[in-house]
């Protein structure tokens, strides 16, 4: 049985190379066009720059043409190094898996003429697995500081240029000014949406205070104002609290399952049904567009199969011959004290 793994170790190891050889060249593509996209932004900011120190020598469009690049300059850099960030965090948890295999082939050269007896427990690396665990925390931390300081915080920048050319445009001209605290006012109300969006994807806090039917009908709700789609969304049985945990888990797994459909598969009508039984959630998603591969790589950098065993859960997937793609999952409900009225 030793030859067998250690054979099925080799053949692993090289398959990890091999991805981690292709990673390093999608990062050092990415880390180019993040350049390019870094100057791109700085032209664009050195434009409102020059529109923020004399407003009175630009028309009202030329103001906003500026303002409208820079912004969308910022975004395009803000998305490629999102990317980046996935692919260097997909190359850090390979280099860990390769490191984690080297140390296995290790041990089973080293025990492969005295096996342990079937029932011997196996030995966990306490401390690699807390570094691990820190990894990942720290890793998160980065990511959600890069989306406060491109997100909400450059926001609040453009809000705060957006208000000094007001000022000073009203002692030139204070009907023109009067119409740039118009536009302002409507960038502070799409900046408020835009952070309480950014909070309900950082941790939605109607999960906690009413649990799962509740949140996910807003979530819905938001994405068919975003991207302009239809979604069916309905709940049967009698739903019920969950522990949080497995409240998390489950909203986290349906949320990247209808992302990965909307903007990968570039659904536009889709079906999402919840049925609660006495011992497990039934969940369906329906949905046109693209097919994808079952137990890809989602949005939050986990594969489907990996939150699935997460809640001891199974799923199904298949492709009808009208072109409708159908995705069932079954998890295991814990006790559920709490009824919901």
């Amino acid at each position: 049985m030793a030859p067998d793994l250690a054979s099925e170790l080799v053949t692993e190891q090289k398959k990890i190379t091999a991805e981690v050889r292709e990673l390093d060249l999608l990062v050092e593509s990415t880390l180019t066009e993040v350049s390019r996209l870094k100057a791109r932004e700085d032209q664009t900011r050195a434009r409102v720059e020059e529109v923020r120190a004399n407003p009175g020598n630009f028309q009202r469009e030329e103001i906003f043409t500026a303002t409208d690049d820079h912004n969308a300059a910022l975004s395009r850099r803000m998305t490629m190094e999102a990317q980046l960030a996935g692919l260097q965090a997909k190359k850090k948890l390979l280099d860990r898996a390769r490191a984690l295999v080297t140390a296995a082939q290790n041990h089973v050269h080293t025990n492969s003429q005295a096996p342990l007896p079937a029932d011997t427990a196996p030995v966990i690396d306490e401390s690699r697995l807390l570094q691990a665990v820190v990894d990942t925390q720290e890793e998160e931390r980065k990511r959600i500081a890069r989306q406060v300081h491109d997100g909400p915080a450059q926001a609040m920048a453009n809000v705060v240029l957006q208000s000094e050319i007001s000022e000073r445009l009203f002692e030139v001209d204070p009907q023109r000014s009067r119409t740039e605290l118009a536009a302002l006012r409507q960038m502070v109300n799409k900046t408020l949406q835009e952070l309480r969006g950014f909070i309900f994807e950082l941790r939605p806090m109607i999960l906690d205070d009413l649990g799962l039917v509740p949140t996910m009908r807003r979530y819905v709700q938001t994405l068919i104002d975003e991207h302009g789609i239809r979604i069916d969304f309905s709940s049967t049985g009698r739903d019920r609290r969950l522990p949080s945990d497995d409240e998390v888990a489950i909203f986290r797994l349906i949320q990247d399952s209808l992302v990965e459909r909307i903007e990968k598969a570039t659904a536009k009508d889709l079906v999402l049904g919840m049925t609660w039984k006495d011992d497990k959630l039934e969940i369906l998603l329906q949905s046109d567009g693209k097919e994808l591969p079952p137990d890809g790589e989602l949005q939050s950098g986990l594969r489907r199969s990996e939150r699935l065993d997460l809640l001891h859960g199974e799923s199904q997937h298949e492709t009808r011959p009208d072109g409708t793609v159908v995705l069932n999952v079954h998890v295991p409900i814990r006790s559920a004290p709490q009824l919901i009225s």
